[in-house]
């Protein structure tokens, strides 16, 4: 976790764009039907927030392991050598939190993160943290940096997280189990035969009815909601905005307990994807 800081007090808002459960490689994405959207989104922002699940390596149609790997770093690194003025930051979902991938993210990103934005003085113990001593890292908001392995990040009052914190029971050991559920490789007989069912699924539409079973959207706002209540204090005092992935139920700014509750859908077959914009305020 961290929190997003400008480098300098901007006199006008920050363009935030959060785009997330793109599954890209899998059978039921179609990303191709949303690409100019998710284009104007990130032409819009100074920040791009890539929320989780953008690929889909267990179900991936491209091949396993390196060669689904390549495919997605080819694809962010892409949308970077675009855009070098914006700074980009990629959160874990169950989808793409594969060690391996991790490591491929932490490789891309490393020549774009400056030895100083992960230095002792952009951390510090804060003793009054609910959590305990919880280290509160501050990464910097410049052109062309880029932040991966997190999962979850604050800008100004608005966080960000993909949303599969609220699985597992809401804590730690209990979120890394639900997302081995996706750790293995396409080429494996399970993988073939979960990836049949849910394409089935999908096309009698009862992954629409499965969502809005298994995240009503007032009960997926109050869990998430009590997660961030859980985390260190500077992750979700004064918050007035929570952006989320992973339900896939599109929320264009549902008010729960006093807070706007955000999610951009998903790119898959039959369901509502919009990325999400928002101007943030960070001036005192």
């Amino acid at each position: 976790m961290a929190e997003l800081v400008p480098e300098s007090d901007p006199t006008d808002p920050i363009q935030l764009a959060f785009i997330s459960d793109l599954h890209l490689f899998s059978s039921r994405c179609n990303y191709d039907r949303h690409e100019a959207t998710v284009r104007r989104a990130v032409e819009a922002s100074n920040v791009c927030v890539w929320g989780g699940d953008l690929f889909d390596f267990c179900w991936s149609r491209i091949g396993g392991g390196e060669v689904s790997r390549k495919a997605a770093i080819d694809w962010l690194e892409a949308w970077r050598a675009e855009f070098p003025d914006k700074t980009f930051v990629y959160l874990t979902g169950n989808h793409d939190a594969q060690a391996a991938f991790r490591e491929s993210l932490e490789q891309w990103a490393r020549p774009h993160t400056q030895p100083e934005d992960l230095s002792p003085s952009d951390t510090h113990s804060d003793d009054s943290d609910s959590t305990g001593s919880a280290q509160h890292v501050r990464l910097p908001m410049r052109p062309g940096s880029v932040h991966v392995g997190l999962d979850a990040i604050r800008l100004a009052d608005t966080l960000m997280v993909h949303g599969d914190v609220i699985e597992g029971g809401r804590h730690s050991v209990g979120l890394d189990q639900y997302r081995n559920r996706w750790a293995h490789e396409p080429a494996t007989s399970p993988a073939n035969l979960q990836n049949g069912l849910y394409d089935a699924a999908v096309t009698a539409r009862l992954h629409l009815a499965a969502a809005g079973v298994a995240h009503r959207r007032r009960s997926t706002c109050l869990r998430l909601l009590h997660w961030a209540r859980q985390q260190p204090d500077w992750m979700h005092q004064d918050i007035g905005q929570v952006v989320f992935g992973h339900t896939h139920r599109c929320l264009g700014g549902v008010h729960v307990a006093g807070i706007d509750f955000y999610n951009a859908g998903a790119a898959v077959k039959h369901v509502k994807f919009e990325p999400v914009v928002l101007p943030v305020s960070v001036s005192v």
